[in-house]
């Protein structure tokens, strides 16, 4: 039953893997600027205007979209996307936040976003909630040396600035094993599930990560701590 749990949540949280929103124009952006050869300039002047309030107002907003229409259509922050599981909102991300070492492991963050959510009836009786607020953190690990090196890229400590103390959420969470053998690399995302904020209240974050080992557990590197400011 959880692995079917785990998979209606992968559903839902998938969305949150694009990159980067896509720009839209604006339903009648490309007629209300070219116009036609008989309108005034100060028409064409007006309807530009309104055109322009119409895309502020659908950026404050958000758009609304599938979880099909997602899989072409990156979500940016304040899009929701719905799929059986519910409605997720993407409320705060950071891409492309660094790249770290420790020993011969580096660690490259992608990404790092907020993201709230409103569960469906039936997802609401399993978890026996009515909403999910998260963070989700997206990594690519390698090892350069071609010794087996350990270190655990799935297993980091976060601190919120709204005072939590989180460990990532296995069941959701991708398992990056810890045993790079040799020359590896290793991708995947961990989730951390908020609980007693909301995700839009999250303004930055800290991870904290164990240093690299060798297969005797003698510390390779430094520990890794780094701090996360979630844009909006």
């Amino acid at each position: 039953m959880k692995g079917l749990l785990k998979i209606a949540l992968f559903s839902m949280l998938i969305f949150i893997l694009a990159a980067c929103g896509s720009d839209d124009a604006g339903p009648d952006g490309e007629s209300e600027s070219e116009g036609s050869n008989t309108e005034t300039e100060e028409t064409e002047d007006e309807g530009s205007n309104e055109d322009t309030e119409a895309s502020e107002g659908e950026e404050e907003t958000g758009e609304e979209m599938s979880a099909e229409e997602n899989e072409s259509t990156d979500a940016s922050v304040g899009d929701t996307v719905s799929s059986d599981a519910g409605e997720m909102t993407l409320v705060s991300r950071t891409d492309d936040v660094g790249t770290f070492e420790s020993g011969p492991i580096t660690m490259d963050i992608t990404k790092v976003n907020g993201v709230s959510g409103e569960l469906s009836q039936e997802m609401q009786d399993y978890m026996e909630m009515e909403q999910v607020e998260y963070i989700q953190v997206d990594m690519e690990v390698s090892n350069s040396s071609e010794e087996d090196i350990i270190f655990y890229a799935s297993q980091a400590t976060m601190i919120t600035d709204t005072g939590e103390q989180l460990e990532s959420d296995m069941m959701l969470s991708d398992h990056i094993d810890g045993e790079f053998l040799g020359e590896v690399n290793k991708q995947g995302s961990s989730f951390y599930i908020l609980e007693n904020s909301k995700a839009e209240d999250v303004n930055s974050v800290t991870l904290r990560y164990d240093p690299a080992s060798n297969s005797d557990y003698e510390d390779l590197g430094e520990e890794l701590e780094i701090e996360v400011e979630l844009e909006r």
